[in-house]
Protein backbone atom coordinates (compact mmCIF):
# COMPACT_ATOMS: atom_id res chain seq x y z
CA UNK A 1 0.00 0.00 0.00
CA UNK A 2 1.23 3.34 -0.77
CA UNK A 3 1.30 6.71 1.17
CA UNK A 4 0.28 9.93 -0.47
CA UNK A 5 3.07 12.59 0.39
CA UNK A 6 1.31 16.24 0.44
CA UNK A 7 2.90 18.19 -1.90
CA UNK A 8 4.07 20.65 0.76
CA UNK A 9 6.14 18.49 2.87
CA UNK A 10 7.64 16.95 -0.87
CA UNK A 11 8.85 21.08 -0.97
CA UNK A 12 9.90 20.93 2.38
CA UNK A 13 12.25 18.03 2.29
CA UNK A 14 13.62 19.27 -1.16
CA UNK A 15 14.56 22.72 0.56
CA UNK A 16 15.93 20.84 3.03
CA UNK A 17 18.37 18.69 1.41
CA UNK A 18 19.27 20.99 -1.00
CA UNK A 19 19.82 23.29 2.17
CA UNK A 20 22.22 20.77 3.13
CA UNK A 21 24.31 19.82 -0.17
CA UNK A 22 24.93 23.73 -0.07
CA UNK A 23 26.48 23.88 2.43
CA UNK A 24 28.46 20.60 2.31
CA UNK A 25 29.64 22.01 -1.80
CA UNK A 26 30.30 25.51 0.38
CA UNK A 27 32.35 23.72 3.07
CA UNK A 28 34.16 21.47 0.75
CA UNK A 29 35.25 24.65 -1.97
CA UNK A 30 35.97 26.83 1.41
CA UNK A 31 38.07 23.87 2.84
CA UNK A 32 40.25 23.18 0.11
CA UNK A 33 40.78 26.98 -0.89
CA UNK A 34 41.69 27.78 2.67
CA UNK A 35 43.60 24.77 3.83
CA UNK A 36 47.27 26.61 2.97
CA UNK A 37 46.38 28.88 5.80
CA UNK A 38 45.06 26.58 8.56
CA UNK A 39 44.98 28.41 11.81
CA UNK A 40 43.76 31.85 10.46
CA UNK A 41 40.23 32.76 11.74
CA UNK A 42 39.99 29.35 13.42
CA UNK A 43 37.58 29.97 16.27
CA UNK A 44 34.92 31.43 13.65
CA UNK A 45 35.74 28.55 11.12
CA UNK A 46 34.92 26.29 14.03
CA UNK A 47 32.13 28.01 14.61
CA UNK A 48 31.02 27.94 11.28
CA UNK A 49 31.70 24.07 10.47
CA UNK A 50 29.34 23.58 13.82
CA UNK A 51 26.76 25.13 13.01
CA UNK A 52 26.91 22.98 9.65
CA UNK A 53 26.86 20.06 12.23
CA UNK A 54 23.59 21.56 14.07
CA UNK A 55 22.09 21.87 10.65
CA UNK A 56 22.91 17.97 9.50
CA UNK A 57 21.37 16.92 12.91
CA UNK A 58 18.20 19.14 12.26
CA UNK A 59 17.58 17.77 9.07
CA UNK A 60 18.36 13.99 10.95
CA UNK A 61 15.74 14.73 13.21
CA UNK A 62 13.31 16.21 11.20
CA UNK A 63 13.53 12.97 8.24
CA UNK A 64 13.17 10.43 11.72
CA UNK A 65 10.39 12.14 12.79
CA UNK A 66 8.72 11.85 8.87
CA UNK A 67 9.29 8.27 8.99
CA UNK A 68 7.45 7.80 12.12
CA UNK A 69 4.67 9.97 10.86
CA UNK A 70 4.07 7.26 8.10
CA UNK A 71 3.12 4.61 10.77
CA UNK A 72 0.28 6.93 12.16
CA UNK A 73 -3.19 5.14 11.01
CA UNK A 74 -5.30 8.43 10.60
CA UNK A 75 -4.89 10.91 8.40
CA UNK A 76 -5.68 13.88 10.51
CA UNK A 77 -3.06 12.53 12.76
CA UNK A 78 -0.39 11.58 10.34
CA UNK A 79 -1.06 15.61 9.55
CA UNK A 80 -0.48 16.84 12.95
CA UNK A 81 2.75 14.20 13.06
CA UNK A 82 4.20 16.37 9.60
CA UNK A 83 3.14 19.69 11.17
CA UNK A 84 5.12 19.05 14.53
CA UNK A 85 8.36 17.70 12.57
CA UNK A 86 7.91 20.86 10.31
CA UNK A 87 8.14 23.26 13.52
CA UNK A 88 10.60 21.15 15.48
CA UNK A 89 12.67 21.94 12.17
CA UNK A 90 11.86 25.22 12.36
CA UNK A 91 12.85 25.83 16.06
CA UNK A 92 16.02 23.49 15.67
CA UNK A 93 17.18 26.75 13.11
CA UNK A 94 17.11 29.11 15.49
CA UNK A 95 18.42 26.73 17.99
CA UNK A 96 21.73 26.44 15.28
CA UNK A 97 21.80 30.15 14.96
CA UNK A 98 21.59 31.15 18.52
CA UNK A 99 24.41 28.53 19.57
CA UNK A 100 26.34 29.99 16.30
CA UNK A 101 26.25 33.34 17.40
CA UNK A 102 27.02 32.49 20.96
CA UNK A 103 30.33 30.77 19.65
CA UNK A 104 30.99 34.07 17.87
CA UNK A 105 30.94 36.12 21.08
CA UNK A 106 33.67 33.57 21.77
CA UNK A 107 36.23 34.54 19.28
CA UNK A 108 35.99 37.97 19.70
CA UNK A 109 36.50 37.62 23.34
CA UNK A 110 39.52 35.20 22.99
CA UNK A 111 40.71 35.87 19.46
CA UNK A 112 40.97 34.04 16.00
CA UNK A 113 43.68 31.91 16.98
CA UNK A 114 43.33 28.11 16.99
CA UNK A 115 42.90 26.77 21.03
CA UNK A 116 45.95 24.71 20.90
CA UNK A 117 47.31 25.35 24.09
CA UNK A 118 49.59 22.88 25.19
CA UNK A 119 50.19 22.94 29.36
CA UNK A 120 53.79 22.36 30.56
CA UNK A 121 53.39 19.92 33.76
CA UNK A 122 56.79 21.11 34.96
CA UNK A 123 55.00 24.36 35.20
CA UNK A 124 52.39 23.24 37.61
CA UNK A 125 52.56 22.79 41.43
CA UNK A 126 52.16 19.73 43.11
CA UNK A 127 48.70 20.26 44.70
CA UNK A 128 49.62 18.94 48.48
CA UNK A 129 52.34 21.46 48.53
CA UNK A 130 48.85 24.40 47.95
CA UNK A 131 48.53 25.78 51.34
CA UNK A 132 51.47 24.30 52.41
CA UNK A 133 54.43 26.44 51.56
CA UNK A 134 52.19 27.27 47.88
CA UNK A 135 49.35 30.29 48.22
CA UNK A 136 46.58 29.27 46.65
CA UNK A 137 44.75 30.97 43.44
CA UNK A 138 42.71 33.71 45.86
CA UNK A 139 39.52 33.08 44.07
CA UNK A 140 39.48 29.23 43.64
CA UNK A 141 41.55 27.87 46.00
CA UNK A 142 42.65 23.67 45.98
CA UNK A 143 43.98 22.86 49.38
CA UNK A 144 42.72 20.19 50.24
CA UNK A 145 39.62 19.94 52.81
CA UNK A 146 38.37 23.43 51.33
CA UNK A 147 34.51 23.45 51.41
CA UNK A 148 31.92 25.14 50.30
CA UNK A 149 27.80 25.04 50.75
CA UNK A 150 25.15 26.29 48.92
CA UNK A 151 21.78 26.16 50.19
CA UNK A 152 18.79 26.10 47.73
CA UNK A 153 15.22 25.53 48.80
CA UNK A 154 14.82 22.27 48.48
CA UNK A 155 18.54 21.04 47.40
CA UNK A 156 21.86 21.22 48.86
CA UNK A 157 25.42 21.73 46.68
CA UNK A 158 28.42 20.62 48.90
CA UNK A 159 31.86 20.98 46.80
CA UNK A 160 35.02 20.00 48.49
CA UNK A 161 38.71 19.80 47.78
CA UNK A 162 39.38 16.16 48.19
CA UNK A 163 43.64 15.17 49.45
CA UNK A 164 42.82 12.75 46.19
CA UNK A 165 45.65 13.47 43.32
CA UNK A 166 45.13 12.44 39.68
CA UNK A 167 47.03 12.83 36.72
CA UNK A 168 44.63 13.69 33.87
CA UNK A 169 46.53 14.56 30.12
CA UNK A 170 49.99 14.60 32.34
CA UNK A 171 48.96 17.50 34.50
CA UNK A 172 48.86 16.93 38.74
CA UNK A 173 44.93 17.95 39.62
CA UNK A 174 43.39 17.96 42.42
CA UNK A 175 40.35 16.18 42.68
CA UNK A 176 36.95 18.17 43.80
CA UNK A 177 34.24 16.34 44.82
CA UNK A 178 30.50 18.58 43.82
CA UNK A 179 27.87 16.19 45.16
CA UNK A 180 23.87 17.86 44.16
CA UNK A 181 21.29 16.62 46.91
CA UNK A 182 17.53 17.09 46.66
CA UNK A 183 16.17 17.41 50.61
CA UNK A 184 13.30 15.97 51.42
CA UNK A 185 11.43 13.63 54.25
CA UNK A 186 10.94 9.89 54.14
CA UNK A 187 7.98 8.01 55.02
CA UNK A 188 8.59 8.75 59.04
CA UNK A 189 9.32 12.34 59.00
CA UNK A 190 12.69 12.50 58.83
CA UNK A 191 15.01 14.21 56.66
CA UNK A 192 16.16 12.50 53.72
CA UNK A 193 18.76 13.49 51.03
CA UNK A 194 18.74 12.26 47.12
CA UNK A 195 21.54 12.34 44.98
CA UNK A 196 20.60 14.61 41.55
CA UNK A 197 24.12 15.38 40.38
CA UNK A 198 27.50 13.81 41.71
CA UNK A 199 30.65 14.86 39.71
CA UNK A 200 34.42 14.46 40.49
CA UNK A 201 35.78 17.82 39.17
CA UNK A 202 39.75 17.84 38.19
CA UNK A 203 41.77 21.37 38.77
CA UNK A 204 45.51 21.83 39.08
CA UNK A 205 47.60 25.53 39.84
CA UNK A 206 49.85 26.06 37.99
CA UNK A 207 53.30 28.29 39.39
CA UNK A 208 51.67 31.71 38.34
CA UNK A 209 48.61 30.64 40.92
CA UNK A 210 46.13 30.16 37.88
CA UNK A 211 43.56 27.52 38.25
CA UNK A 212 43.36 24.76 35.08
CA UNK A 213 40.04 22.77 34.78
CA UNK A 214 41.72 19.88 33.49
CA UNK A 215 38.32 17.97 33.15
CA UNK A 216 34.71 16.19 35.13
CA UNK A 217 33.48 12.99 35.29
CA UNK A 218 29.61 14.05 36.37
CA UNK A 219 26.79 12.13 36.68
CA UNK A 220 23.43 12.93 36.33
CA UNK A 221 20.66 10.94 38.91
CA UNK A 222 17.41 9.98 38.21
CA UNK A 223 15.65 7.88 40.80
CA UNK A 224 18.79 6.77 42.45
CA UNK A 225 20.22 5.43 38.84
CA UNK A 226 22.84 7.21 36.61
CA UNK A 227 20.75 9.50 33.68
CA UNK A 228 23.65 10.33 31.87
CA UNK A 229 27.00 11.50 31.88
CA UNK A 230 26.78 14.95 29.49
CA UNK A 231 29.63 17.42 29.99
CA UNK A 232 32.17 14.42 31.31
CA UNK A 233 35.65 15.48 29.54
CA UNK A 234 39.48 15.01 30.06
CA UNK A 235 42.34 16.84 28.94
CA UNK A 236 44.18 14.97 26.19
CA UNK A 237 41.34 13.04 25.67
CA UNK A 238 38.98 12.54 22.55
CA UNK A 239 40.67 15.94 21.56
CA UNK A 240 39.82 17.50 24.76
CA UNK A 241 41.81 19.88 26.30
CA UNK A 242 42.48 21.98 29.74
CA UNK A 243 41.27 25.94 30.16
CA UNK A 244 41.45 28.15 32.78
CA UNK A 245 38.79 28.29 35.52
CA UNK A 246 40.29 31.42 37.39
CA UNK A 247 43.50 33.50 37.06
CA UNK A 248 44.58 34.32 39.85
CA UNK A 249 45.52 38.34 39.13
CA UNK A 250 42.67 38.64 36.17
CA UNK A 251 42.24 41.63 34.10
CA UNK A 252 39.14 43.16 33.49
CA UNK A 253 38.12 43.03 29.58
CA UNK A 254 39.88 40.20 29.58
CA UNK A 255 38.85 36.50 28.86
CA UNK A 256 39.56 32.47 28.96
CA UNK A 257 38.28 28.95 27.45
CA UNK A 258 37.94 27.49 30.49
CA UNK A 259 37.55 23.63 28.76
CA UNK A 260 37.19 22.71 25.17
CA UNK A 261 35.73 19.52 24.75
CA UNK A 262 33.46 20.33 21.35
CA UNK A 263 30.22 19.85 21.81
CA UNK A 264 30.02 19.07 24.93
CA UNK A 265 32.38 21.22 27.15
CA UNK A 266 32.88 24.68 25.87
CA UNK A 267 32.80 27.21 28.83
CA UNK A 268 34.25 30.33 28.48
CA UNK A 269 34.98 33.35 31.45
CA UNK A 270 35.41 37.26 30.80
CA UNK A 271 36.40 38.86 33.68
CA UNK A 272 34.40 42.27 34.42
CA UNK A 273 35.49 43.93 37.80
CA UNK A 274 37.82 43.52 40.12
CA UNK A 275 36.06 45.32 42.94
CA UNK A 276 32.33 44.46 42.15
CA UNK A 277 29.14 43.87 44.43
CA UNK A 278 26.30 41.93 43.04
CA UNK A 279 23.71 44.41 42.04
CA UNK A 280 20.01 44.71 43.46
CA UNK A 281 18.64 43.31 40.50
CA UNK A 282 21.19 40.11 40.87
CA UNK A 283 19.62 39.95 44.97
CA UNK A 284 21.98 42.61 46.35
CA UNK A 285 25.28 41.17 48.24
CA UNK A 286 26.21 38.19 50.06
CA UNK A 287 24.51 37.63 53.19
CA UNK A 288 27.12 35.64 54.57
CA UNK A 289 30.50 36.50 52.83
CA UNK A 290 29.76 39.72 51.19
CA UNK A 291 31.54 41.13 48.54
CA UNK A 292 31.75 44.93 49.59
CA UNK A 293 33.19 46.00 46.78
CA UNK A 294 35.98 43.02 46.29
CA UNK A 295 34.66 40.61 44.86
CA UNK A 296 36.07 39.42 41.16
CA UNK A 297 32.88 39.37 38.83
CA UNK A 298 33.13 37.19 35.62
CA UNK A 299 30.27 35.89 33.15
CA UNK A 300 30.67 32.95 32.22
CA UNK A 301 28.32 30.50 30.09
CA UNK A 302 28.77 27.49 27.32
CA UNK A 303 27.77 28.67 24.35
CA UNK A 304 25.85 26.02 23.03
CA UNK A 305 23.29 26.84 26.28
CA UNK A 306 23.74 30.41 25.34
CA UNK A 307 20.70 31.63 27.49
CA UNK A 308 22.07 29.92 30.46
CA UNK A 309 24.94 32.48 31.61
CA UNK A 310 25.50 33.75 34.63
CA UNK A 311 27.65 36.65 36.70
CA UNK A 312 29.77 34.57 39.57
CA UNK A 313 31.02 36.37 42.44
CA UNK A 314 34.76 35.22 43.76
CA UNK A 315 35.91 36.87 47.08
CA UNK A 316 39.34 36.89 47.07
CA UNK A 317 40.66 34.54 50.42
CA UNK A 318 37.79 32.77 50.29
CA UNK A 319 36.51 31.81 46.67
CA UNK A 320 33.42 31.42 44.74
CA UNK A 321 30.47 33.19 46.78
CA UNK A 322 27.76 33.48 44.56
CA UNK A 323 26.02 32.76 40.57
CA UNK A 324 23.22 35.22 39.48
CA UNK A 325 21.20 33.47 36.68
CA UNK A 326 21.06 35.71 33.62
CA UNK A 327 18.42 35.80 30.69
CA UNK A 328 19.06 35.59 26.91
CA UNK A 329 19.57 39.41 27.06
CA UNK A 330 21.79 39.63 29.73
CA UNK A 331 19.40 41.05 32.68
CA UNK A 332 19.66 39.01 35.82
CA UNK A 333 16.23 36.75 35.97
CA UNK A 334 16.45 37.06 40.23
CA UNK A 335 17.62 33.25 40.30
CA UNK A 336 20.93 32.95 42.52
CA UNK A 337 23.24 30.71 43.57
CA UNK A 338 24.44 31.82 46.76
CA UNK A 339 27.30 29.93 49.09
CA UNK A 340 26.13 29.80 52.68
CA UNK A 341 28.99 28.38 54.68
CA UNK A 342 32.40 27.94 53.41
CA UNK A 343 35.62 26.77 55.33
CA UNK A 344 39.18 24.49 55.07
CA UNK A 345 37.44 21.42 56.48
CA UNK A 346 34.94 19.00 55.24
CA UNK A 347 33.33 18.12 58.88
CA UNK A 348 33.74 21.36 60.62
CA UNK A 349 32.02 23.63 57.22
CA UNK A 350 28.86 20.65 57.43
CA UNK A 351 28.79 20.42 61.31
CA UNK A 352 28.66 23.94 62.05
CA UNK A 353 25.70 25.29 62.67
CA UNK A 354 25.29 28.65 60.69
CA UNK A 355 26.16 26.37 57.86
CA UNK A 356 22.02 25.18 57.90
CA UNK A 357 21.89 21.45 57.46
CA UNK A 358 18.81 20.42 58.57
CA UNK A 359 20.29 16.87 59.09
CA UNK A 360 24.45 16.45 59.01
CA UNK A 361 24.45 12.66 59.85
CA UNK A 362 21.54 12.21 56.94
CA UNK A 363 23.25 14.21 54.84
CA UNK A 364 26.93 12.67 55.51
CA UNK A 365 25.15 9.12 54.65
CA UNK A 366 24.30 10.31 50.97
CA UNK A 367 27.60 11.96 50.44
CA UNK A 368 29.63 8.51 51.37
CA UNK A 369 26.94 6.44 49.22
CA UNK A 370 28.07 8.26 46.19
CA UNK A 371 31.97 8.98 47.19
CA UNK A 372 33.02 6.66 49.74
CA UNK A 373 36.63 6.28 48.85
CA UNK A 374 37.09 9.75 47.59
CA UNK A 375 35.95 11.58 51.40
CA UNK A 376 38.46 9.65 53.40
CA UNK A 377 38.16 10.06 57.09
CA UNK A 378 35.15 11.95 56.54
CA UNK A 379 32.95 8.51 55.43
CA UNK A 380 34.82 6.61 58.56
CA UNK A 381 33.88 8.36 61.49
Amino acid sequence: MSVRIPSLYVLVGLAVALTAAASYADYSDNHSRKYSHRGEQACSKHARIMRRACSADKIDDYWVHIADCTYVTKKEDERDCRYDAREEMYEKAEECRDVYEARRDVCELVGEKRYDVEFDPADFVDPDEIGNGVAPNPYWPLTAGHTHVILGEDEVVVVTATDEVRDVGGLPCRVIRDLVFEAGEDDEGDTEYEAVEVTQDWYAQNMYGDTIYCGENTYEIEEGLIDNTDGSFANGTDRARAGFLVRAMPVPGEGDRQEMATDEAEDYVEYISLAATPSDDEGGDVEAFPCNGECLKTFEVNPRDPGQAEHKYYLPGTGFVLAAKLDEDGNPTGEREEVSCSGDSLDEVLEDDSCGIADFEALRDAMCIWAPEGLGNFCDE
